[in-house]
């Protein structure tokens, strides 16, 4: 018998819609990365695009008995965050320039500090060598995977290829990233 984790989303979603908030946490834990990648693109700040993830599982929780079950949920997922991204842009654009950073000069440093500028960097880093990973069918199964969150079964049905062969593009790719990254990572530890 399959594990909860090994369920499509589908049956987690419709578990989910019940109430049943452990179908919930798979949905959240099979969805928090590729998610958190998105918002880490758009935010430049790992705590920022932490609280955009949160919040988009919040307003998925309450969203759930309007979620049309002919759709598909990892995409209305990043819809989600989409729009509280644009949304927290637009309330960005409203606030007095500067206030932020004299917020920040006020404000006692927050412990961690270094870490966060650290998983900044690294962050900047990943995302420029995404940029550079070759284009082509490896770069596409990647950003499928990571940018759209889509499972293996699904990006091999969207490509018309098998699973064994996007595994192998995200494999390669992953040893690719390895290789572009190498002095960043090195340089995290």
């Amino acid at each position: 018998m399959p594990s909860e984790r090994d369920l499509p989303d589908e049956q987690l979603v419709a578990r989910a819609r019940r109430g049943d908030r452990e179908a919930f946490a798979v949905l959240v834990a099979r969805y928090q990365r590729p998610l958190t990648g998105r918002a880490l693109a758009s935010t430049r700040k790992l705590e920022d695009a932490d609280d955009a993830v949160q919040e988009t599982f919040f307003r998925a929780w309450q969203g759930l008995p309007r979620f049309r079950e002919d759709a598909r949920f990892g995409p209305w997922l990043f819809r989600i965050l989409d729009n509280h991204l644009a949304d927290r842009g637009r309330r960005r654009g409203r606030e007095v320039p500067g206030a932020e950073q004299f917020a920040e000069v006020l404000a006692d440093p927050a412990p961690g500090a270094d870490e966060r500028l650290v998983a900044d960097e690294l962050a900047t880093a990943v995302r420029g060598a995404l940029d550079r990973l070759p284009p082509g069918r490896q770069r596409e199964v990647f950003q499928l995977r990571y940018e759209e969150g889509l499972p293996v079964n699904e990006i091999a049905q969207r490509l018309g290829l098998h699973s064994g062969t996007v595994k192998v593009h995200l494999f390669r790719g992953a040893r690719e990233l390895r290789r572009l990254l190498g002095g960043a990572v090195e340089g995290t530890r």
